[in-house]
């Protein structure tokens, strides 16, 4: 919002330094160095919140896919905003009445960077893989912890795909989360317990049997 604020100032400090030249009264002639400036300085406060929007929309469009085709709208938090979320203390939320899913800051920029190089993802990077899958799985309608878990694990192969990542990477960072991070999650507190279920496994309970299922060969 700062970034914005600031943007749209320099942008009329622009105008107003063009439209000086046009009046009537008291013509100014244009200061090129200073409009240029001022220019400049707008597009590199804009730049943040306008990639920032651009980023929000392609998680919107990848998101609908895995809710099969429930509205999602995302939210990317910034320091700012996460201070006044009431649900702060949680990596990310989603509402299905809305089908609003906010991300926490830092949590969009993991899922930046692990876009960006994701054969070289560490474990956070790929957990910010998991929460965007995890979040469209309760816009999706499931609200219990450990089943919307285990519906993610299930997905974020496909997830991954959606974002662009090349399938052998997909899946290698979607079996590491479920083999790794995931099964953590049994002895890492009574929180994190919410989020496992021991029936989360192939041929098990919670096993949805897709085609393109994360531990599927």
């Amino acid at each position: 919002m700062l970034l914005t604020l600031c943007a749209l100032f320099f942008a009329w400090l622009a105008v107003r330094e063009i439209f000086g030249s046009f009046r009537s009264d008291r013509p100014d002639p244009i200061f090129m160095p200073y409009l240029l400036l001022v220019l400049a300085l707008a597009i590199v406060c804009a730049w943040p919140p306008l990639s920032a929007w651009r980023f929000e929309r392609f998680l919107e469009e990848k998101a609908m896919l895995l809710t099969e085709g429930k509205p999602a709208m995302v939210h990317c938090n910034t320091l700012f905003d996460t201070m006044l979320d009431g649900q702060q203390l949680a990596a990310g939320h989603a509402n299905p009445s809305t089908g609003e899913i906010v991300f926490q800051k830092p949590w969009c920029s993991h899922l930046r960077d692990y876009l960006n190089d994701p054969a070289a993802a560490d474990d956070r990077e790929i957990t910010s893989l998991n929460l965007f899958t995890h979040e469209a799985m309760h816009i999706r309608g499931e609200m219990d912890e450990a089943v919307t878990e285990c519906q993610a694990v299930q997905r974020n192969y496909r997830a991954a795909r959606l974002l662009g990542v090349p399938d052998a990477v997909a899946k290698g960072a979607a079996l590491r989360y479920y083999s790794q991070v995931y099964a953590q999650r049994q002895s890492s507190g009574a929180h994190a317990a919410n989020y496992y279920s021991g029936d989360c496994a192939p041929g098990k309970a919670l096993d949805e049997r897709l085609p393109d299922s994360t531990w599927n060969p």
